[in-house]
């Protein structure tokens, strides 16, 4: 299949073709993933929705949780033992703090570095959230009152 670049305005664009569209099986307004590659571009269907994406994520966190244990009370959360403390930060404003044995990949060897690591997760939660906020009213909307971060 061929198609023609064309001038629109102060871009270019690319036309698709009705048969283009049907063999991507979409229709006008779909949101298509485009890549560049060495070979060229690759025009492909976004087939992950927002539930597979949830679903993945929740898989993630109960494979993680299944494998570690919850923390326990320790004496001096400043100490090293053998056991690691693992931060899951899949999502970034609720981390999960469990022990794992020392020498996970991305484990913390004391309570204090790991409650630490998952302070500043939650404080860089909160300052995309202001950011995404500021975006918000740059796009239209000027007084969002129910939100204070």
């Amino acid at each position: 299949m061929k198609t023609k670049i064309s001038e629109w305005g102060n871009s270019h664009g690319m036309r698709m073709t009705a048969p283009m569209l049907d063999h991507l099986n979409v229709k006008p307004g779909v949101e298509l993933n485009i890549k560049l590659t060495d070979k060229g571009v690759e025009i492909m269907k976004n087939t992950h929705s927002q539930e597979y994406v949830k679903t993945v994520a929740q898989e993630t966190i109960d494979g993680l949780l299944a494998t570690s244990e919850p923390v326990k009370t320790v004496d001096d959360p400043y100490a090293e033992s053998g056991i690691g403390y693992l931060v899951i930060a899949v999502n970034p404003c609720k981390p999960v703090l469990r022990e794992v044995p020392l020498g996970t990949p991305g484990c913390y060897k004391t309570l204090t570095d790991a409650k630490e690591a998952a302070r500043q997760i939650i404080q860089n939660a909160i300052a995309d959230a202001k950011e995404a906020l500021t975006e918000l009213r740059q796009i239209g909307i000027e007084n969002i009152t129910y939100i204070a971060l």
